[in-house]
């Protein structure tokens, strides 16, 4: 028997997600009773009709995973369809670029220290003082470099700020077009295990 169901996009991620996570646990524990059960002794009648209990409800239970797994299958898929349709594909793919670019931007400009000393500077560096070579003084740190003018560090804060700007509009956009609903036919069972 199936259930029809109408939800929006981004609930019916979530309800994928929910279906995910119920599949994964129960799998993990599945292969655990089936291939990791250990006795340390033959205790009689009572614990071979417990280990095939066991074999019986995990192995129900695994058929059960492998329902939920139908399922979110095909909620991916018409999610899948529907993001084409709304033009979310091609935004999350956007929103990942300016994702990672932001990381990159954002490391390289925090990673601008006080103590840098700039390629300019480094000949004004006393002729004796030598860090971290064999041979030499070991206790002087190395100097670290400031490889970029502070024109080049404004340069890169600013992409910075545009590229964060950039990913919250299309987030916003994003959430917007996850707004449109679909209508799906699941099992009862698998409606019932999302909590629909």
């Amino acid at each position: 028997m199936t259930k029809a169901c109408k939800l929006t996009l981004s609930r019916w991620h979530k309800v994928a997600e929910r279906l995910s996570r119920d599949y994964t646990e129960t799998v993990y524990k599945a292969k655990q009773v089936l291939t990791q059960t250990r006795v340390s002794a033959y205790v009689g009648e009572g614990q071979e009709l417990a280990l095939r209990d066991a074999v019986s409800d995990w192995s129900g239970r695994l058929e059960r995973a492998f329902r939920l797994q139908d399922g979110i299958t095909e909620i991916r898929r018409t999610l899948g369809d529907e993001n084409a349709k709304t033009g979310v594909t091609a935004l999350l793919a956007e929103f990942d670029k300016l994702n990672r670019r932001q990381k990159v931007l954002t490391e390289i400009v925090e990673g601008q220290a006080a103590e840098m000393i700039g390629i300019g500077e480094l000949k004004n560096i006393p002729q004796d003082y030598v860090a971290g070579a064999d041979g030499y003084d070991q206790r002087r740190p190395q100097l670290r470099v400031r490889m970029l003018d502070r024109d080049e560090v404004h340069k890169l804060q600013a992409q910075l700020e545009a590229v964060r700007a950039r990913a919250y509009a299309l987030a916003d956009e994003i959430a917007e077009r996850n707004k449109a609903t679909v209508a799906l036919e699941l099992t009862e069972e698998v409606a019932l295990a999302a909590g629909l």
